[in-house]
């Protein structure tokens, strides 16, 4: 079993992967190997290489996150594997429109309770809120509707990991509240 102890680099931010990536014929000894975000964010696992009989560890440092792109194994000529996240449908909510300071601390206020008290994870990135659904879409649709915050806005779409990825955080519970005992 090949061990993955580190990220070698990135084809799409490292000219240097890029390169190589790029080489004629180099995509022959590229395997793509797919993660789901979940997967994405776990510094320790076990993956099966796509096609093949084989299976690789992945032990990296705590808290590290794999994003699309990142080359897990190079071996000149002969291997690179490389991440793809996979895409994903969240819930994505934004602000309707640019409110002043007061108005939008009480929005957010608002949206952290409402889904703070569901336990969902978020991601903020380019000024909307990304939360992975993890339960039926028609009961987060309810909770927002129930909430009823007027200046915000929701959808459902396919998120590929671009649009929210800045390599120093997953999705965060913690960020709306930290672990500890409470009731409802």
């Amino acid at each position: 079993m090949l061990i993955i102890n580190e990220i070698l680099g990135n084809i799409n931010t490292d000219v240097k992967w890029e390169k190589l990536y790029s080489e004629p014929g180099g995509k022959g000894y590229v395997q793509t190997i797919i993660f789901k975000r979940k997967e994405s964010e776990r510094s320790r696992l076990y993956k099966k290489l796509p096609g093949f009989d084989q299976e690789i560890g992945i032990n990296l440092k705590r808290g590290a996150i794999l994003c699309d792109g990142d080359v897990l194994y190079y071996e000149k000529g002969e291997k690179m594997l490389v991440v793809k996240i996979e895409a994903e449908e969240m819930m994505v909510l934004h602000f309707a429109e640019k409110f002043h300071d007061d108005k939008m601390l009480e929005l957010a206020v608002k949206l952290g309770h409402a889904i703070g008290n569901q336990h969902w994870q978020i991601k903020v990135a380019g000024g909307k809120i990304y939360v992975p659904i993890v339960i039926d879409k028609k009961v987060m649709e309810s909770v927002m509707k129930t909430h009823n915050i007027q200046g915000v806005k929701y959808c459902f779409e396919e998120v590929v990991e671009e649009q929210i990825s800045d390599r120093k955080s997953g999705f965060s519970h913690d960020s709306l509240h930290g672990h500890h005992q409470h009731k409802h």
